[in-house]
């Protein structure tokens, strides 16, 4: 299970089975050779809560495949994380390893994007409208992202060791495409409770396979950049 450290930074030896049995230190983005077999692997998430009831709401969990190797390759383009109406959207964001994500103020007041997460430590200063800001996630790991003058402004970023990942929508679904076929270890995680993780064979045509997701955690509270609780008011 995740441990959130007094700093509110994440451990990364805690972080996540998926991380620390991808093999840290040389970090792939997943490329099949032209006309090499593929298949594809989807299903759905069911949330519950505490009283075993279902969520109507079944995004921002992610699913993802561990132990996929092949040659780097470069993505297309960067993902982002808009801020608007003082909040991060999206709230949950899964990158590759060596990816970069563009941080853009789409608010009319100004933020201050910081994390102090050991994965990735970063303060982006005060910039207004209309203005965006690149930063690099080189390490696998969990990426908690805050606004030092908005408490209620959060997103998490998780860092992976390949691109074969999907985030659900609010139906619960997801799929990934183009998977190498082989035999791998498809995992769930998701900020609301406990990881999980199961052995997949993946074939020509499709895979498929569910999960159910118990909530056990809820909002937690953060200090700003210095340590120090947040003003009340802004």
């Amino acid at each position: 299970m995740l441990k959130n450290l007094s700093s509110g930074t994440i451990a990364i030896r805690q972080l996540l089975p998926a991380v620390t049995l991808l093999g840290l230190g040389v970090f792939y983005y997943p490329v099949t050779a032209q006309g090499d077999p593929t298949g594809s692997v989807s299903g759905a998430v069911t949330v519950l809560d505490r009283n075993g009831l279902e969520l109507e709401d079944r995004s921002n969990v992610v699913i993802f495949i561990d132990g996929v190797t092949a040659p780097p390759q470069t993505p297309s383009e960067n993902p982002s994380i808009s801020h608007k109406g003082q909040r991060f959207t999206p709230r949950v964001l899964p990158v590759a390893a060596g990816g970069a994500v563009n941080f853009l103020n789409d608010d009319g007041i100004y933020h201050n994007v910081f994390s102090l997460s050991k994965a990735k430590t970063f303060d982006l200063g005060v910039y207004p409208q209309g203005t965006s800001k690149f930063v690099e996630f080189d390490r696998p790991g969990l990426v908690k992202i805050y606004c030092n003058i908005h408490p209620d402004m959060v997103s998490t970023i998780l860092v992976l060791n390949n691109t074969f990942f999907a985030t659900t929508g609010p139906d619960g679904s997801y799929e990934i495409t183009n998977v190498p076929m082989g035999d791998y270890t498809l995992r769930m995680w998701s900020e609301l409770g406990e990881e999980r993780s199961v052995p997949i064979t993946v074939s020509e045509g499709s895979t498929t396979q569910a999960f159910v997701l118990n909530k056990t955690k809820g909002v937690s509270s953060h200090n700003n950049k210095f340590g120090k609780p947040y003003r009340k008011k802004y």
